[in-house]
């Protein structure tokens, strides 16, 4: 088998590797809520790793404490520094427009919007984790506050 083979060989390896991972991290985010907002939030600084998780816990805890959140670090494309995606649940009384603005003031530039197919949120956001957690660039996170997320999350598959 030729050297060029080999590379080949382990790249479908790894490829297919990856592409499970992916499936099984959208399997296991779909289960944890119905999402309800998709939100993307980046920093005026250029936020390390660290700083940008503690941004979050801190922001939600203060803005957002009883709601179920799950996020993901990236690494900005154009600049140093990172941005967080994130997927939340249990919104229901809050503004959206309000939490844009109070993020936006303190920390810059947002997106938050309503889940309209949480298929390919989960799949945008699994990517990231699938692409950055492998290769040791990003973190994720979540908490959930709804004792009925922790029983569906650990509930077994039931097959029909």
């Amino acid at each position: 088998m030729s050297h060029r083979c080999v590379q080949s060989s382990k790249l479908i390896t790894s490829m297919a590797s990856n592409e499970h991972l992916n499936y099984e991290f959208t399997n296991w985010l779909h289960n944890l809520a119905p999402w309800q907002w998709f939100f993307t939030g980046t920093f005026t600084y250029e936020a390390s790793n660290a700083a940008a998780q503690r941004a979050w816990n801190r922001f939600m805890a203060k803005h957002m404490s009883d709601v179920s959140w799950f996020y993901v670090t990236e690494k900005n494309p154009s600049r140093s520094g990172y941005h967080i995606h994130a997927l939340i649940h249990g919104v229901d009384g809050y503004s959206s427009n309000r939490i844009w603005g109070k993020w936006f003031k303190r920390f810059g530039i947002n997106r938050l919007e309503p889940v309209r197919s949480r298929h390919k949120v989960e799949q945008y956001t699994t990517k990231h984790c699938a692409n950055y957690l492998t290769k040791g660039y990003g973190h994720y996170d979540f908490k959930l506050n709804s004792p009925g997320l922790w029983a569906q999350a650990a509930a077994p598959a039931t097959s029909k």
